[in-house]
């Protein structure tokens, strides 16, 4: 691989995370009577926060296929990286 390769799937990892915090943040905001903050300790609290992660992981979905659509191959890879990521983090809160 490339070094532009590397670049590529590592901006793919940090448009996966962002598009998923993006998907937590909207999730909290239109779901939620809480805001963003309080809605994310009021999860935590009760147990809920690998939940509301997974949630916000179907952005990621949709990034991907835009990103395969473009032809950009390296940075969908990075998509499912992060996505890879994020499931672990779910598995461990």
């Amino acid at each position: 691989m490339k070094l532009t390769d590397y670049i590529q799937l590592f901006l793919g990892i940090v448009i996966g995370l962002a598009a998923a915090l993006l998907g937590v943040y909207l999730f909290l905001e239109l779901f939620t009577d809480n805001g963003f903050e309080n809605g994310l300790s009021t999860m935590r609290a009760e147990g809920l926060l690998g939940k509301v992660i997974t949630i916000g992981t179907v952005l990621n979905l949709i990034v991907f296929f835009i990103l395969i659509r473009l032809k950009k191959d390296m940075m969908a890879w990075g998509i499912i990286a992060a996505t890879a990521i994020l499931a672990l983090i779910t598995l461990i809160v």
